[in-house]
């Protein structure tokens, strides 16, 4: 983990959510709970969208370039998904404008904010795109670096444009930062042109695994907006409803920040393991024993100091300590077992069995958020996405363990 630079992608994740923590802070203090309400709608459709962006190229020349014979090649397959992902992805956001409207209907106040965001999906390609190569060619420690001149912009853009133009100048601050990020980097290694280059044999099956790996992530996002669209659906007419549970789940999901480290630094040795399963065991052997000890110690200690935590947003996001505390106990089970072993299948080429994981428990989470919310209110959503969140990393995990039979035999 150290060799692969691990240190640097946690130093990089961390300080990434503690700024994107601060830069929350500042914005709820300084705009109102229906303005935020607002933003965080529209942000949980662009989010929910995401995954569309590139049409998974990015994604599947980091899966890909393991298998590359050389450096040139993976150079020439990088600058392949480069140029069809970004053009694909400046096409979705030009429709995404057109129709926020529409999109927006539920929450009128988020329109503007939406359109915005927008084209934070193509900004968050292109800076994703560097990454991936810098980690294609064995540099963790400069996709963390731009990582860490992410999430300095974003704070200090985040005070300057919300100060000015309140919460569409956090919309901006969000969307401008990643350009900012990689300016150098890319420019340093030479990446950010379009090239017209044809995809050679060797990576027969690129596109197969784009388009499953955009689905399922694309489903994995609508589960994470489930929860924030059906809070829309019954409880629109209150914002700030909607600005306290969005609040209430910012500090558990960026705990996610250590698993999620983990499977981005060990992504690529994982991808050339893929045939080895004994290799496999071992790694998740020691995740559990290693970061799962640790995952099961920073959300216990979470747990108990929830109330202050949500104070130093405002003393009425307060209100949302029992969502936090419910939040915390489901997201252990992605700690534990979905971003681990979904991240595995992923890089072991099995996206299209993710895809089916993701399908199916967005269908059981619709149905349980559907039932849960009229009946519990805002906590009701917490308890569907703390349920299925072990659920869905039950799932994965069967799956990968019948992955391992079928390897081993």
């Amino acid at each position: 983990f150290f060799r692969r630079k691990g240190q640097w992608m946690m130093a990089a994740n961390v300080l990434n959510k503690l700024m994107g923590f601060a830069a929350v802070v500042y914005v709820t203090r300084n705009t109102s709970e229906a303005a935020f309400g607002a933003y965080s709608y529209a942000q949980s459709i662009i989010l929910a969208l995401v995954p569309f962006m590139g049409l998974g190229a990015y994604q599947a020349f980091l899966r890909y370039s393991s298998d590359a014979p050389g450096q040139t090649t993976k150079k020439t397959l990088y600058h392949y998904a480069y140029s069809r992902g970004i053009l694909f992805t400046m096409i979705l956001v030009t429709c995404l404008i057109l129709l926020a409207p529409w999109l927006c209907s539920l929450v009128p106040e988020s329109t503007t904010p939406f359109r915005i965001l927008s084209f934070l999906i193509l900004t968050t390609l292109n800076m994703e795109f560097v990454k991936s190569y810098a980690r294609a060619i064995h540099k963790n420690a400069i996709s963390a670096k731009i990582d860490i001149t992410y999430a300095i912009s974003l704070l200090i853009l985040s005070i300057m444009l919300t100060s000015l133009y309140g919460i569409l100048g956090y919309a901006a601050a969000v969307t401008i930062a990643p350009v900012i990020a990689v300016l150098y980097n890319a420019w340093r290694m030479n990446i950010m042109s379009f090239k017209t280059v044809k995809l050679s044999p060797v990576f027969n099956g690129f596109w197969k695994y784009g388009i499953f790996t955009t689905i399922g992530a694309l489903l994995a996002k609508f589960f994470f907006a489930v929860d924030v669209l059906m809070l829309g659906h019954f409880l629109g007419d209150d914002a700030s409803v909607l600005a306290i549970y969005r609040v209430a789940i910012i500090i558990p999901f960026a705990t996610l920040v250590l698993p999620v480290s983990i499977a981005a630094t060990d992504y690529v040795k994982n991808s050339a393991n893929k045939d080895n399963p004994a290799e496999l065991r071992s790694y998740m052997k020691n995740y559990m024993l290693t970061f799962g000890f640790l995952s099961l110690a920073a959300l216990a200690t979470l747990y108990l100091i929830a109330p202050w935590l949500l104070k130093v947003f405002g003393q009425n996001y307060a209100e949302g300590a029992d969502i936090m505390r419910v939040f915390l106990i489901g997201i252990f089970g992605a700690h534990l077992l979905r971003i681990p072993y979904g991240n595995l299948l992923s890089a072991v080429g099995k996206a299209d069995w993710n895809t089916y994981i993701n399908l199916v428990v967005l269908i059981l989470t619709i149905f349980v958020c559907y039932n849960f919310v009229p009946r519990f209110d805002v906590l009701g959503a917490a308890y569907a996405m703390a349920i299925m969140m072990w659920v869905s990393g039950l799932f994965n995990a069967c799956c990968f363990r019948f992955y391992l039979k079928s390897i081993s035999k």
